[in-house]
């Protein structure tokens, strides 16, 4: 009995290791924005049982990598399209990932409505050794959102 506990707790010992194994596979994505769209009549245009709603299959993303506009499809993804729709409360709103992929000081992403109405997102990324974080974010070329300023994740409400 005495051969197996000291087994037992040799095979505990050598389990362990002296670094965190977990705390270095950890990684911090935080590169979204969330809006609401409504028209001029207060109609939510994200919502599928609006007659007026927009059509999702018209929305895309377009991230510019290296000075080059592309579309973004990643087939594999929950969100081939790097966005999703979802009710909050009592609107609908679209979540995007922001362009993370360029290396710059200044990221653009395009939000494509539809093939004559594009909303320009540019943001500032931070990159740490373990994260990617938005620092400041511009919609249509306004300063709209800096981290700090705010306690709050980026929510906009567009008109349309």
């Amino acid at each position: 009995m005495k051969n197996l506990l000291m087994i037992l707790v040799a095979i505990m010992l050598f389990a362990c290791s002296k670094s965190n194994e977990m705390e270095e596979q950890q990684y911090n994505l935080e590169v979204g924005v969330e809006f609401s769209v409504f028209n001029s009549q207060n109609e939510d245009l994200l919502n599928p049982e609006n007659p007026n709603h927009l059509d999702v299959t018209d929305i895309k993303l377009f991230y510019v990598i290296n000075g080059e506009k592309q579309e973004v499809y990643n087939p594999d993804f929950d969100y081939p399209r790097n966005f999703r729709i979802f009710k909050h409360e009592n609107e609908y709103r679209i979540g995007i990932t922001l362009n993370h992929s360029e290396t710059s000081s200044k990221t653009i992403t395009y939000l494509q409505w539809n093939n004559s109405d594009v909303d320009t997102i540019e943001a500032t990324i931070k990159r740490t050794q373990n994260s990617l974080y938005k620092d400041e974010i511009w919609l249509n070329g306004i300063h709209v959102w800096e981290r700090g300023d705010n306690t709050i994740d980026p929510y906009f409400v567009l008109r349309k």
